[in-house]
């Protein structure tokens, strides 16, 4: 089974990358390290395969952060993504999408 941020962490990460300056640049710096600060620790067996590390799909954001007005503005509606895909099992597809939420480009 792949492991997933909690819809919690989802909301900090959201709320984090929409408002934090300091956790904007620690997480383009090392999502790994910023996930960890939001409560979320990838199991040392998951790390680095696709869809069972939901942290991933999140270390490649063509070219840089989005803003964050557009972080805020996309944040109800990728939350709302994001719990759907909990409840189908689907949520490390949805994160592979949320990167270009989150991508500046």
């Amino acid at each position: 089974m792949a492991t997933r941020f909690s819809a919690e962490v989802a909301e900090r990460l959201l709320d984090h990358l929409a408002a934090d300056d300091d956790f904007r640049a620690l997480f383009e710096k090392d999502p790994r390290e910023a996930m960890r600060q939001l409560g979320h620790e990838t199991p040392a067996a998951d790390r680095g395969i696709d869809r069972r590390d939901p942290v991933l799909p999140l270390q490649e954001l063509k070219g840089g952060l989005a803003s964050k007005e557009k972080i805020a503005a996309g944040r109800d509606r990728m939350l709302a993504t994001y719990r759907t895909g909990v409840e189908t099992d689907d949520s490390p597809t949805l994160l592979a999408f949320w990167r270009f939420d989150l991508c500046a480009e």
